[in-house]
């Protein structure tokens, strides 16, 4: 950065007068060197997505529903067992004794039976498109989550350089003080300096530390050891690469699986009533009986009958009002979650525009002047003509200006995110 070779020319020539009262024995000041950060190694974007759709806990857990489901259709699906029952029968002539089978057995009534079929299996896919959809929130949450590491670790690296600054700049003055070349004031001044950065450095070592701590949950990592993160928080600022809200909006009606979930909802209740329906109607049980007595007149006699209910004091009018409430009720759900889900898609776009002019502004408006600002102030340094309170003022006001940036490209991303998030599929896949 410009700004920080301005300050080690100031600490030159902070140097350089000093020299002049003292003569040799002043130490000279080396220029100070930035910290490497090597943005290669760690842990990409898109491998902390698949390590967290791999081993995030609550999602492991939350598949499980789909072993439920499945079950559950095996159980709609069986065929009911039929009953026996064994008597014994004592005979009203002398003591001897026989014995009775009787088996019984309900078929199943065939619409009964597709329906519960039909809503078993539209459960299964209700939870399948649910697990999607907390995987896709899951992937979202990761990806904001290394955004904000990779923008937090770019900040802290400025704040670092600057902290070391101030500090070379604090031991110079002291020495100037010592040898009458600069004020107390001015020494007091330039250690508060160093104590503000100190303190925006605490500030954004906790920051990180809630998002590592975050992430660390995120992948299912259980340590305190930071992960550490690669690559750099993307901006795509193209007019191309944002396609027309509409598209994006009928896009998340199709894509989202929590609309697919919705509406399967509904084709659960429809089976729901469905079965309620034909359960209106008598559906008969089957039995038959086998007895075996002593007797010399009938010692064997069988019974063959079949039985159903009478439809005479009621036709099931309760329960099919209660699945045709049920039915009404998901289906103003689904309605109201379409309507949502629409105006989230444009409440997301519109925020993702705002953020895309705050950064090309800051790109277009703010970043020159800064450069231009570290130009002059290069130029006063090299005629000579400083003040510590105006440096310090301006380097504030720079610094400001740059980590203000870093947050507009992090809260842009941050807004492309919730955007995809809404939409439910990658915005650069919807432009093709």
């Amino acid at each position: 950065m410009r700004l920080i070779s301005v300050i080690a020319l100031l600490c030159l020539a902070c140097a350089g007068s000093a020299g002049a009262r003292t003569g040799a024995d002043q130490p000279e000041l080396a220029p100070a060197t930035p910290p490497t950060t090597s943005h290669g190694a760690g842990i990409s974007e898109d491998e902390a997505v698949l390590r967290a759709l791999k081993q995030n806990p609550s999602l492991r857990a939350f598949r499980k529903q789909r072993a439920i489901a499945e079950g559950q259709i095996v159980s709609a699906t069986a065929i009911t067992n039929p009953t026996a029952q064994f008597q014994l029968v004592h005979v009203q002539t002398g003591s001897q004794m026989g014995f009775a089978v009787t088996l019984k057995w309900t078929p199943p009534q065939p619409v009964i039976w597709s329906a519960n079929r039909s809503l078993a299996r539209a459960h299964l896919e209700q939870v399948q498109f649910e697990i999607a959809e907390q995987e896709w929130a899951i992937a979202t949450q990761v990806r904001t989550a290394h955004s904000t590491l990779l923008a937090l670790r770019e900040q802290a690296r400025i704040y670092d350089q600057m902290l070391a600054l101030r500090k070379r700049m604090s031991e110079l003055l002291q020495t100037r003080v010592t040898h009458g070349g600069a004020t107390r004031i001015d020494l007091n001044l330039m250690q508060l300096s160093a104590l503000y950065a100190q303190r925006d450095l605490d500030d954004l070592s906790l920051k990180r530390t809630e998002a590592q701590s975050q992430l660390h949950t995120l992948l299912g990592v259980l340590s305190a050891t930071p992960l550490e993160v690669s690559g750099q928080v993307p901006t795509d600022l193209e007019p191309s690469a944002l396609p027309d809200v509409d598209a994006l909006a009928e896009q998340a009606l199709a894509a989202r699986p929590a609309l697919k979930a919705a509406q399967t909802r509904i084709v659960q209740r429809e089976q729901a009533l469905r079965a309620e329906k034909a359960r209106r109607w008598p559906w008969f049980e089957l039995s038959g009986r086998y007895r075996s007595t002593s007797s010399a007149t009938y010692p064997n006699e069988g019974l063959v009958g079949i039985e159903f209910p009478l439809p005479v004091l009621n036709l099931n009018g309760g329960p099919i009002r209660v699945a045709t409430a049920e039915l009404d009720l998901e289906q103003a759900l689904a309605q109201t979650q379409f309507q949502t889900l629409k105006q989230t898609v444009y409440t997301a776009y519109a925020e993702l525009v705002t953020r895309r002019n705050i950064l090309l502004r800051y790109q277009r408006v703010v970043l020159p002047i800064l450069a231009e600002h570290e130009q002059l102030m290069e130029l006063a340094l090299k005629g000579g003509q400083f003040d510590l309170v105006a440096l310090l003022s301006s380097e504030e006001s720079a610094l400001r200006g740059q980590r203000e940036y870093s947050d507009a490209r992090l809260a842009y991303r941050r807004a492309w995110l919730a955007l995809e998030a809404a939409v439910g599929t990658p915005l650069k896949e919807v432009t093709k």
